[in-house]
C-alpha cells in the first residue's frame, strides 16, 4: 500500500476511484470491449495514471470514449482530436483488441489527399486524380501495410502532381486537354519533376490524355565525399569505447559511420536481422549478412535481450520484434526521431553516409555496395566507376 497523502486517499486507491468513475457499469454495458482497457488501466503504475489525468489530453479522450453508447471506432477517434494528439491511445486500443488494425500512415494519406485535391478547380482533374490515387492504393493492398517511408512519399508525388494540373489549369486546360508544351515548360521550372512520370503514364494507358510524354527520369548523383567531420569521428570514437550511450545508439552510430547505412534503413532494423555466432555478432541487411566489429558483441547481446520502452498509456515496456521501437503499436521509430538523436550526440546522418560511402565504394564490389546501400547495381557500378577503383565483382 501507498502512503497516506495528509488529507488525501493513497494513489492506488484515487487510482481506482478514479477510473471507477470513468467507467461506469453504464459504461461497460453499452462498450463491453472497454473492460479491457479498464484492466488495463488499474494495473498500470497509480502514479501513471494519475499524471495522465493531470497533464495529458489523452485523458480527456479516454473520457469521451467511455462516454459513448456505442462501441468505439476510429471513425470516432478521428472526430475527437488530431492524429497525431491520440495516436497512443488509438495504438494502445488496437494493442488491447478494443479496434481492428487499420493501416495509419494509409488512412493518413488518403485524408491529407482528399483535402488537397478538393482545391483543385475543375472536376474533371479531381476525378482523375482520385482514380490515380486509388488504384495506386489497390495496388499496395496487395502488398504490406504503407510505411512511413512509402507515405512520405506517396504525399510528395501528389505535391508534385498538383503543381502540374495547377500550371495546365492556367493555360486553361484540364489534364485530358493538356498540351505537350505546358509539361516541358513546368518540367523545367519545377523540383523533382520525374515524379510525376507514373501519373502522366497512367493517363495515357487508360486514355485521359495519349498526346503527354513524361519527363525523364532522375538520375542518383554521387559525389565523392571527403573525410569524415570531426564531430562524425568523436562520436564514433566514443560509441566504441565508451559506456555514454545506449547499446542500441552505439549500434546506430557505428552502421552510419562506418557502413554508410541510411538512418531510415536503421530505424526499420528487427531484432531478428541481429544475432551472436559464437560470440561474433552478425546483422542481416536483406540478404546481405554483415559482420560487425567485436566490439560491438556486448551491444548485440543487450539488444538481443529485450528493448525497454517508455509506457503506452500505461503499457508494456518491453518490445520482442524492433531494434529501435516506435510509440506506436507494433511499428518501429520514425527515421526522422532517429536522426535527432544522432544528431544530440554528434553525429551528422547526412555528412556520415557521404563519407563512408565515398570509402566503401573504393574498397567493396558494386554488388556489394547496391545491397549495403540500398541502390541498384546499375547505380552502384557506375559509382564504382566514378571513384576510379579497381576491386573485381565478386
Amino acid at each position: 500500500m501507498d502512503h497516506l497523502n495528509r488529507d488525501r486517499l493513497c494513489k492506488r486507491c484515487r487510482t481506482a476511484d478514479l477510473l471507477d468513475t470513468v467507467f461506469t457499469r453504464e459504461t461497460l454495458t453499452a462498450q463491453p470491449k472497454l473492460a479491457v482497457l479498464y484492466e488495463h488501466l488499474k494495473a498500470a503504475q497509480p502514479s501513471y495514471v494519475l499524471q495522465i489525468r493531470r497533464q495529458s489530453h489523452v485523458w480527456t479522450t479516454i473520457v469521451k470514449v467511455a462516454a459513448l453508447r456505442e462501441p468505439v471506432t476510429h471513425a470516432h477517434l478521428d472526430e475527437m482530436a488530431s492524429a497525431r494528439a491520440i495516436s497512443q491511445l488509438r495504438s494502445l486500443l488496437v494493442q488491447l483488441g478494443v479496434l481492428e488494425e487499420r493501416d495509419e500512415y494509409g488512412a493518413a494519406f488518403q485524408k491529407v489527399a482528399a483535402r488537397e485535391i478538393a482545391t483543385l478547380p475543375h472536376r474533371k482533374d479531381q476525378l482523375a486524380l482520385r482514380r490515380y490515387i486509388r488504384r495506386r492504393r489497390l495496388y499496395r493492398e496487395r502488398a504490406e501495410k504503407v510505411t512511413v517511408s512509402q507515405a512520405a512519399n506517396d504525399r510528395y508525388e501528389v505535391r508534385v502532381i498538383l503543381s502540374l494540373i495547377r500550371a495546365i489549369n492556367a493555360d486553361g486546360d484540364t489534364i485530358e486537354t493538356a498540351r505537350q508544351k505546358t509539361l516541358d515548360d513546368w518540367a523545367a521550372h519545377a523540383s523533382a519533376a520525374f515524379r510525376v512520370r507514373r501519373f502522366v503514364k497512367w493517363c495515357a494507358d487508360v486514355g485521359l490524355n495519349r498526346q503527354l510524354i513524361a519527363p525523364p527520369a532522375s538520375r542518383l548523383i554521387f559525389s565523392l565525399g571527403g573525410r569524415m567531420s570531426t564531430g562524425n569521428e568523436n562520436a564514433l570514437r566514443q560509441a566504441l569505447t565508451e559506456e555514454t550511450h545506449s547499446p542500441r545508439m552505439r549500434l546506430a552510430v557505428l552502421l552510419t559511420t562506418v557502413y554508410a547505412v541510411r538512418v531510415h534503413r536503421i530505424a526499420e532494423l528487427r531484432r531478428d536481422t541481429l544475432r551472436l555466432v559464437e560470440g561474433q555478432p552478425r546483422l542481416r541487411l536483406g540478404r546481405l549478412e554483415l559482420e560487425l566489429p567485436m566490439v560491438s558483441a556486448p551491444w548485440v547481446a543487450a539488444i538481443l535481450d529485450g528493448i525497454s520502452i517508455r509506457h503506452r498509456v500505461g503499457g508494456s515496456r518491453r518490445d520482442e520484434t524492433w531494434i529501435f521501437p516506435g510509440y506506436r503499436h507494433n511499428d518501429h521509430m520514425l527515421a526522422s526521431s532517429l536522426a535527432t538523436k544522432l544528431r544530440a550526440i554528434g553525429v551528422s546522418p547526412a555528412r556520415a553516409h557521404q563519407a563512408s560511402a565515398a570509402a566503401l565504394i573504393t574498397q567493396v564490389p558494386p554488388s556489394v555496395i547496391a545491397r549495403l546501400l540500398g541502390i541498384s547495381l546499375n547505380t552502384a557500378s557506375e559509382w564504382h566507376a566514378i571513384a576510379g577503383s579497381t576491386t573485381s565483382t565478386r
